[in-house]
């Protein structure tokens, strides 16, 4: 709010000046009280509005994977944006004129307020895109701040493994002549057979990094290449397991064991980063699954 406070206060003197110069070149001399006012009412009104606005990002946030659902929501609030804006700012003006003694007419407010509204707009896109530049800012800061904190953070002592134990003879179950086919069934696989390049490819569960869905087909990412396999996510995460690979997002499952670090992200969200060094979102409808990263 601070920025935004001295970068409008530059911006309505700049303008202020800029109209007392210009009238006085065309021969209609203007007081200076009188552009400050009409700058400095609309700044005011404008920067009272920035928490609206905010708020409203933080419930639609423009983000790669969500921005043609939050777009329509932002275009529909800067009419009301705009109304206040205008509406405030007239006020104000009326206020002051009639403090100088004078009278203020804003002229015909639909008419007027279609001209002022293309400029609120643009106003409003600017003011959207430097909060959201604040935003990307502080969470790069954060970043930073918890890669020092675990570049200088002594290592952790490695658990000591549990011993496994010995089956009793008295409640081992005998083996079925037929065989266990409902575990068989349940059993996540532990090797994928994918096709790339006219050549096929055996990938072992453990290399595989993360899964995206793409349409009707899944990437799957391992080992810094990537492979399209035909299938759905869900039916392909049920193949792999639970244990070792996590539903994080509508259109993400990661490999448990390759996550890094989780980070806190956007709007409530995490940001999962991988030891390849990519990341995946980590959406709020699944923040319930968090605990199974962890097991």
């Amino acid at each position: 709010m601070l920025f935004f406070a001295a970068l409008l206060t530059v911006s309505a003197f700049v303008n202020s000046y800029s109209v007392v110069a210009d009238r006085a070149r065309s021969g209609n001399p203007v007081d200076l009280w009188r552009p400050m006012v009409w700058e400095f009412s609309s700044v005011l009104l404008i920067w009272l509005l920035i928490p609206a606005v905010a708020c409203l990002l933080r419930h639609f946030p423009l983000r790669r994977d969500n921005w043609w659902r939050s777009l329509p929501a932002h275009v529909l609030a800067s009419l009301p944006f705009s109304l206040a804006h205008t509406l405030g700012m007239v006020l104000l003006r009326k206020i002051a004129y009639r403090i100088a003694g004078e009278r203020y007419d804003f002229g015909p407010f639909w008419d007027n307020w279609l001209y002022e509204y293309r400029k609120d707009l643009f106003v409003y896109a600017l003011i959207v895109a430097a909060l959201s530049a604040f935003t990307i800012y502080s969470l790069w800061l954060q970043t930073q701040a918890r890669a020092e904190e675990s570049a200088t953070a002594p290592p952790l002592p490695s658990p000591s493994p549990l011993p496994s134990p010995m089956p009793s003879p008295m409640t081992s179950p005998m083996p079925s002549p037929l065989g266990d086919a409902t575990s068989d069934a349940a059993a996540p696989v532990d090797r994928l057979v994918v096709r790339k390049r006219n050549r096929e490819f055996i990938l072992d569960a453990a290399d595989i990094d993360r899964l995206e869905s793409d349409g009707n087909y899944v990437t799957i990412h391992a080992a810094g290449e990537s492979y399209r396999l035909r299938d759905s996510l869900d039916g392909l995460h049920k193949r792999l397991g639970d244990k070792r690979f996590a539903r994080v997002h509508r259109t993400h499952v990661v490999n448990i064991n390759r996550i890094r670090e989780i980070q806190p992200w956007d709007h409530g969200d995490y940001r999962i980063v991988l030891k390849d060094g990519s990341f995946v979102n980590f959406s709020r409808r699944y923040r319930s699954r968090l605990d199974q990263l962890f097991r």
